[in-house]
């Protein structure tokens, strides 16, 4: 009965490995690697690519667009499907500044072992959803950057384009301060990177928090040379 058991254990973790932790791990190497093939390659290209997940937030999200405006900055938003339904105001806004809208699942759900109807509904859903409301969506980041072969099957099917980071600031924890965020940001970027931060969800205040380091860094990048771009601008 043991040895039964060993092997049971054993097919389903091989089962994992192969369905989920491999194409997660892979996909992000896989990007890793083309990003340092970009910064290598064009060094005097220093472009930024900032992107927003876990929103829209009716406490932080407008204090963050004013932001961008002041900056004439334009990024990316990768949104929560039952979010942005509850404020579609926040959207048109994103839209109306010249943002560009992604989908980031219906709840922010793991989808890591998650099957194929939930993969297929929750990717339709979040489509349907900002269709409604007269967006084209087209890109997709999958929370946490987890994924698995279904995932990968279906935003082929729905032509969507996976859009994965190079630099976070660790900005959803509770640990960080706005100083500590805004370090961590001037360290990590290069050219050509693309920052996942979060306008939405995370430890109490975190949003605020961000928003605060990006008063201070985005000058300070700016001074670097650094441009910002929307991610439809990137060459994945």
């Amino acid at each position: 009965m043991g040895t039964y058991i060993t092997v049971g254990i054993i097919l389903l973790g091989a089962s994992a490995l192969c369905y989920s932790l491999l194409p997660s791990a892979g996909l992000k190497y896989l990007w890793k690697q083309k990003s340092r093939q970009r910064a290598r390659g064009g060094s005097a290209d220093r472009r930024l690519y900032l992107t927003f997940d876990d929103g829209p937030s009716r406490a932080y999200t407008g204090e963050l667009l004013c932001l961008l405006k002041q900056y004439q900055i334009k990024a990316s938003f990768f949104v929560v499907a039952e979010f942005a339904g509850k404020n579609p105001d926040l959207i048109e806004w994103m839209e109306e500044e010249g943002h560009l809208v992604g989908i980031h699942s219906v709840q922010h759900k793991n989808a890591l072992f998650r099957g194929r109807r939930f993969i297929c509904e929750d990717l339709r859903e979040s489509v349907e959803t900002l269709e409604k409301m007269g967006l084209n969506i087209r890109y997709y980041r999958p929370p946490w950057g987890h994924l698995n072969l279904w995932t990968l099957f279906y935003i082929r099917n729905q032509k969507l384009k996976l859009i994965l980071w190079d630099v976070m600031a660790n900005d959803w924890s509770a640990r960080e301060t706005a100083k500590s965020i805004k370090e961590k940001l001037l360290r990590r970027v290069f050219p050509g990177a693309v920052v996942c931060l979060h306008d939405g969800r995370g430890a109490a205040g975190a949003p605020e928090r961000t928003i605060e380091a990006l008063k201070e860094s985005i000058p300070l990048l700016l001074e670097q040379g650094y441009s910002f771009e929307r991610m439809d601008a990137y060459e994945c």
